[in-house]
């Protein structure tokens, strides 16, 4: 088997596939409060990859975007839609509805769902960037 998956017309592998599942919190959050925040800020780049149908039952897309932090940037969202979240540079701040902070590392992974509020924050001296896999509904 050589584990290639093929969903629409992306082909991915196993490592990919298990990236974008497991990638991207929040940083394109969509909606327009959040995209005047960014601007706002100057210091947050929210871009987005692409975006592929998807085998995973109640979530019939998925797309891959990344969030970049410069340092001293920061965000608060709420979620619209589930997703998973990995810090692939720097290092971040996250604090979620609970209100207990955790610090994501690169290579740290944690996931949202929808109506999540979700703080984030680069307190460090490098740029840090969140890479987001959202799982879509419609």
């Amino acid at each position: 088997m050589n584990g290639k998956a093929e969903t629409g017309k992306v082909q991915l592998d196993r490592r990919e596939l298990l990236m974008l599942g497991l990638a991207g919190a929040s940083a394109l959050i969509l909606g327009k409060g959040n995209s005047v925040l960014a601007e706002d800020q100057g210091k947050v780049e929210r871009k987005v990859f692409k975006e592929a149908q998807s085998m995973i039952p109640g979530f019939p897309k998925v797309r891959l975007r990344a969030n970049t932090y410069e340092p001293g940037a920061s965000s608060k969202d709420t979620m619209k839609n589930s997703m998973i979240c990995e810090c692939t540079q720097g290092t971040l701040e996250i604090t979620q509805d609970d209100g207990k902070p955790f610090t994501a590392e690169k290579g740290g992974i944690w996931t949202c769902k929808t109506g999540t509020v979700e703080q984030t924050a680069n307190k460090g001296k490098t740029v840090a960037v969140m890479r987001v896999m959202d799982l879509l509904t419609a």
